[in-house]
């Protein structure tokens, strides 16, 4: 049975660091600017798409995810192996690690050494999910948050072999809230109520989960941290600031949450992504991935045309909406992302 995921909520076409002061140009055509989709899940084999992707000036990193379904973990980095061998310059991928076994002995030792092997097959960054935090627990019954002692020596196994790690951790704010119609994250916590947390007892607090994940950059000072989605903070860019003012090595990128930062002031996000131009990222978070049999012709060339609109939408709002100066759109769309890893400035 063919299952086709396409999770673009980032298709909302709704209108909406440093602090080095840079003078406004006109932003070059959409083709010309070289683009990084840091954080997508494109596990199809859809030459159409890389074509666009070639076409359109865009490389593209696929996160593999699954940490507690094996057999899916194991398709998806074997996917983003292949697809990044066949389209290399093009496809990247991140990995992730098994989060069944974290009660075994050895645990770390299996994970570091699944990691190197990713990494040996070309992985340039490493996942962790909101499982972690929202609904795993230990054995004495208490969540298992992100700064537990159980992930020390995996996080300074990153720092040794220089893979930053991408964060997904907590959700956006409305998951503890009631749900409100008007809210860009209305639909998503409707149709996942497993990740609607408003109203149930002793889950941990969207606060609580951050302050973990503010934790392991306390831990391990050298560590670089790409906080998935805004750092789950969209919901204002003031809270993502005040992260970045306390840890260097902290990221974000802005992956399904642009039509949340088109709900906040616009001259507000522009001079936040002035001030900050060093430290986020572009990302769509995009999916596409079919467990069984292989998407048609028709179905490939849809999807693609899709994202295409997508990415050129998004484009229009942060160089046309936002207008932001052209040395910040290269850093968000490319520079920075290929600072934390740098195997994307490969040629």
């Amino acid at each position: 049975m063919l299952l086709l995921v396409a999770t673009l909520m980032s298709l909302t076409l709704a209108n909406a660091g440093t602090d080095t002061a840079v003078e406004p140009v006109q932003a070059p055509p959409f083709e010309e600017m070289l683009k990084i989709d840091a954080h997508a899940h494109f596990f199809d084999e859809m030459p159409e798409f890389v074509e666009m992707l070639r076409r359109t000036n865009m490389r593209v990193v696929n996160i593999c995810v699954y940490g507690t379904m094996p057999e899916l973990l194991q398709l998806a980095e074997q996917r983003a192996e292949m697809l990044h061998q066949k389209y290399r310059g093009t496809l990247y991928f991140a990995s992730t690690f098994d989060l069944t076994r974290r009660n075994e002995p050895d645990y770390t030792e299996q994970v570091i050494a699944w990691l190197d092997k990713t990494f040996e097959a070309g992985a340039i960054m490493v996942k962790i999910w909101k499982e972690v935090g929202m609904d795993l627990k230990k054995p004495d019954d208490t969540y298992l948050m992100p700064d537990d002692p159980l992930f020390d020596p995996i996080y300074e196994h990153l720092v040794k072999r220089g893979k930053p790690l991408m964060a997904h951790l907590a959700d956006p704010i409305d998951a503890w809230l009631s749900l409100d119609p008007s809210s860009v994250h209305y639909a998503y916590f409707r149709d996942n109520p497993k990740w609607h947390l408003y109203g149930r007892e002793n889950v941990p607090s969207h606060a609580a989960i951050l302050a973990a994940r503010d934790n392991i950059m306390v831990k391990h000072p050298d560590l670089v941290v790409v906080g998935a989605h805004l750092g789950s903070m969209a919901h204002d860019v003031d809270e993502v600031a005040k992260r970045f003012d306390r840890f260097p090595n902290f990221y974000v990128d802005v992956s399904a949450r642009t039509p949340a930062l088109r709900q906040q002031p616009t001259e507000k996000v522009r001079e936040f992504f002035i001030k900050y131009q060093d430290r986020i990222l572009y990302g769509l978070d995009a999916s596409k991935v079919t467990q069984a049999g292989a998407p048609s012709e028709e179905e490939r060339v849809a999807f693609t045309r899709g994202i295409e609109k997508t990415y050129r939408a998004e484009y229009q709002y942060y160089a046309g909406t936002l207008a932001l100066p052209r040395a910040v759109l290269e850093k968000f769309y490319h520079k920075n992302a290929q600072h934390v890893m740098p195997a994307l400035a490969e040629p």
